[in-house]
């Protein structure tokens, strides 16, 4: 054990930097390969999220938000030890090898947690959808059915005494509903197998209200992380979202494509309220830049009760939004997304696209 500390390359750091060395390949070559990427993201990926997951379901509360907590504290002892070090050269050159070996074996997971998800096939493709182009007509189509399903479902979903919707259910029964949405959708489509595991609320919503976060899957904790400030149609949808992360559709508008139909063919009226919901916000703004009568005439047409919930999410929003943090926030989000092949925050606009192509194939 003595001479093992006195070694200047740890065990740890020579493994970490191994492992780094092998996903990096892994990752070039998925880049290169929507098949390869596809196969590792099915196999080895799909392995480590779901064995994260079931260590992060180990606890009743969000790992992630207890580590974000304890950053500062953590950082605290880190410049201690560095500082302590820092007059000997041999132990000052083992600790920036060691931190430098941890940096990589975070990397390394992102890498295969979520980087080479980024390079597999475009879920359009995977799923047989039809290429369908956006137009006035199916924008104008596709909202009119939106705002009819939701005036539908409006009166059989509960409601709180300020006619607000709730659902009523705690993250395990949203999860287990979501869970079992996934893996029939998986099946049908042969993705990856879905399995069990459980979002969670965080307690700090406020902090990621701030930033203009409603969700976040770690891939470090495993988990799926939900923002429990926003009204619970919003945190539904965000549920499915990232929990669909956590399954390896890493893409923000194949996560939000996604967990419009795990929700929108449940048989529970609260679930299909929610993806309604949420995917109208999508087609209001496409439909608002492409004919803004049309816009004007079919949201006239939205039941008092559905606004009353539009209205408390965008109560949230300016309560805690426009502000230097969340435009930060946004920034630094846009530019992950770039950096992770997936568009940036504009390609969230591609959910438009993925639902029509949906609509029209399952017809």
């Amino acid at each position: 054990m003595q001479k093992e500390r006195k070694k200047l390359i740890s065990t740890f750091a020579t493994l970490s930097v191994i492992i780094f060395f092998i996903i990096g390949i892994l990752y070039l070559f998925s880049d290169l390969s929507y098949s390869f990427a596809d196969f590792i993201n099915s196999t080895l990926s799909h392995g480590f999220r779901r064995v994260m997951a079931s260590i992060g379901d180990l606890f009743p509360f969000s790992l992630f938000e207890l580590l974000i907590i304890c950053l500062p504290l953590i950082i605290f002892f880190v410049v201690r030890r560095a500082i302590k070090v820092f007059s000997d050269f041999r132990l000052r050159t083992r600790f920036i090898i060691n931190f430098v070996a941890v940096v990589l074996l975070i990397y390394s997971g992102h890498l295969l947690a979520l980087g080479i998800a980024h390079n597999t096939t475009p879920l359009d493709e995977k799923m047989g959808l039809s290429e369908v182009e956006v137009t006035k007509d199916n924008l104008t189509e596709t909202l009119r059915d939106l705002v009819e399903e939701l005036n539908e479902l409006t009166d059989s979903v509960p409601r709180d005494e300020n006619g607000v919707f709730t659902h009523g259910y705690s993250y395990p029964e949203i999860s287990d509903k979501v869970s079992l949405a996934y893996t029939e959708f998986a099946e049908k489509y042969r993705l990856p197998s879905g399995y069990d595991s459980n979002a969670k609320g965080v307690m700090s919503g406020w902090a990621m209200s701030y930033l203009g976060i409603t969700g976040i899957y770690s891939y470090v904790t495993g988990e799926a992380n939900v923002n429990t400030y926003y009204p619970d149609y919003v945190t539904l949808f965000t549920t499915a979202h990232e929990m669909s992360h956590q399954r390896g559709i890493l893409r923000e508008n194949e996560a939000n494509f996604v967990a419009y139909i795990l929700l929108s063919n449940s048989d529970d009226p609260s679930l299909r309220y929610s993806a309604a919901l949420n995917i109208y916000s999508y087609f209001t703004s496409a439909l608002y830049r492409t004919d803004r009568d049309a816009y004007f005439e079919i949201v006239g047409e939205l039941s008092d009760s559905v606004k009353t919930d539009i209205r408390a999410a965008n109560a949230v929003s300016e309560k805690y939004g426009d502000t230097i943090i969340e435009d930060i926030s946004e920034w630094i989000n846009d530019f992950y997304l770039e950096s992770s092949g997936s568009g940036g925050i504009v390609s969230y606009s591609r959910v438009v696209e993925l639902v029509l192509a949906y609509r029209y194939t399952e017809r």
